[in-house]
């Protein structure tokens, strides 16, 4: 069993909140910055690594046992549209040494870990962007980078594709085996306002398609806030067994004054979060979107109120029915074992007395 594993099973966890709307915030110099690679966060590995490592530190210091390295959109295929094809793996790679150098500075002895973040890209396979096949090449050369980086755990995040999770999923389980490690792996969809995935999956679809890929923890991400959230968190609590990550923006976003805001406040996450941890028994906590210091500073003072400095998971009585899925939704593979009555005299062929009793009305 992995070490991050184990930790998962004894307590509840925190990672961290948004790392590219904290950047936007910044307001950085495109050429000086980005190297002329506007909105490419991840360049930002390579030309600002003190950004990328601060942002990291702030986090932890806030209370996180874990961060997300900067490969949201570290994809060959994703950089490639800044033509930064070939630099994926050294990126990628990168970005989870600095994660680790961030976690190093503490020498307080409390274990903290690194998760190697895999976003969904800007090519859905399902909507026939790129081909499967493709997908999963790219995103096994983003695996190997994380990997050889020293990340602890495998987080496929905000996924809105069953397809681009398969090809994550594959991968990284590719990468692992070349590399010899065996890593966890963590798969996090994002259900929209409308209660399903971009292409139409909902929960229970997008549940069985990952629970047949054999991966360690499942749980939702991004897209809205907590509220929003609440009843798909509540579906994974009854069905799911392993563990859930729920990782929420800081409420649905909105426009004031030309500039895109986050409603949701330290003390209201915290507030949603405690109930997701009491009543469904989620395993990780944290943020997305709109998420600050603050947020996770607020997740870290509830959770040490709940159990100090964790608290232990609360047991869930989930039961995972076997079943099957078409891209849109689950089908149960339950057998109904009550009586059936068949009323096989009831025939007018086979019975001359139901027959007559028939013609006579």
């Amino acid at each position: 069993m992995s070490e991050f594993l184990d930790h998962l099973r004894q307590r509840v966890l925190l990672c961290d909140g948004a790392m590219g709307s904290r950047v936007q915030a910044m307001h950085l110099d495109i050429e000086r910055d980005y190297a002329g690679q506007e909105n490419c966060t991840e360049i930002l590995t390579r030309t600002r690594p003190d950004i990328v490592r601060a942002i990291h530190v702030g986090y932890l210091q806030a209370g996180a046992d874990m961060v997300q390295t900067n490969t949201f959109g570290g994809s060959p295929i994703t950089l490639g549209e800044f033509g930064l094809t070939d630099a994926a793996f050294e990126l990628n790679k990168r970005s989870g040494e600095i994660a680790r150098e961030a976690i190093e500075q503490f020498k307080d002895g409390r274990k903290r870990f690194v998760l190697g973040g895999i976003g969904p890209g800007t090519k859905l396979p399902t909507l026939g962007h790129v081909d499967y096949q493709t997908l999963e090449d790219a995103l096994a050369i983003q695996s190997a980078g994380l990997v050889a980086g020293g990340v602890d755990a495998i987080l496929i995040e905000t996924c809105q594709d069953p397809l681009q999770i398969k090809a994550a999923v594959n991968g990284a389980k590719r990468a692992m085996l070349q590399a010899s490690r065996k890593l966890p792996i963590i798969v996090q969809v994002t259900v929209e306002t409308t209660a399903t995935l971009l292409v139409g999956a909902d929960i229970a679809a997008a549940a069985t398609i990952i629970h047949a890929l054999d991966v360690d923890a499942i749980g939702l991400n991004c897209a809205t806030g907590p509220q929003e959230m609440a009843e798909h968190v509540q579906w994974l609590g009854e069905n799911w067994t392993g563990p859930i990550s729920i990782q929420p923006n800081a409420g649905l976003p909105q426009l004031v004054d030309g500039k895109t805001h986050y409603p949701l406040t330290p003390d209201e996450m915290a507030k949603w979060l405690e109930r997701f941890v009491r009543e469904d028994g989620v395993n990780i906590i944290g943020g997305c979107c709109g998420t600050e210091i603050r947020h996770i500073q607020a997740l870290d003072a509830m959770l040490r109120r709940l159990g100090e400095p964790r608290p232990a998971p609360v047991p869930r009585k989930s039961v995972w029915v076997p079943s099957i899925a078409s891209l849109y939704g689950q089908v149960p593979m339950r057998q109904e074992n009550a009586y059936l009555s068949i009323g096989e005299r009831c025939n007018a062929n086979g019975s001359k007395a139901f027959r007559d009793r028939q013609a006579a009305g």
